[in-house]
């Protein structure tokens, strides 16, 4: 739902918010640790959470914060996010161990990211959002 609604009301076309990536981390760990029933009561208080945050226009505060630690945070989300994913590249052996996937099947993930990848790269081209240069007071 959050990559919906940002795709669909955000400032560009296909755009998802960061906010995804980490909610797909943690979302997997606290199912995992409390089950699925503490899901549903997670999303609607961290909805309830942004929505107060907007209305006490809490945004304003996120200029404080210098880009490198931003960056910094966002490459980490990156990297953890990134492990998450070698996961789906192992298969499971007829003994039970698990080993790393070879032809059609790894061809065809490798596929679907060079996919992925052109599509979130080729729709920022398609529509850029008007926005105001950060040095104009206007």
């Amino acid at each position: 739902m959050v990559s919906l609604i940002t795709s669909l009301i955000g400032g560009r076309l296909g755009m998802i918010s960061g906010a995804t990536g980490a909610l797909a981390v943690v979302m997997v760990a606290l199912v995992v640790q409390h089950g699925v029933e503490y899901l549903f009561a997670t999303v609607v208080l961290m909805g309830i959470l942004q929505i107060v945050f907007g209305l006490a226009k809490f945004g304003k505060f996120i200029r404080m914060v210098p880009h490198p630690v931003m960056l910094g945070f966002v490459n980490g989300l990156a990297i953890v996010i990134f492990l998450a994913q070698l996961g789906h590249f192992k298969v499971p052996a007829a003994d039970g161990s698990s080993h790393w996937m070879e032809g059609a099947a790894l061809l065809t993930m490798l596929g679907l990211i060079a996919l992925t990848m052109a599509t979130v790269y080729l729709l920022t081209k398609v529509n850029r959002a008007k926005t105001t240069p950060a040095h104009c007071t206007c």
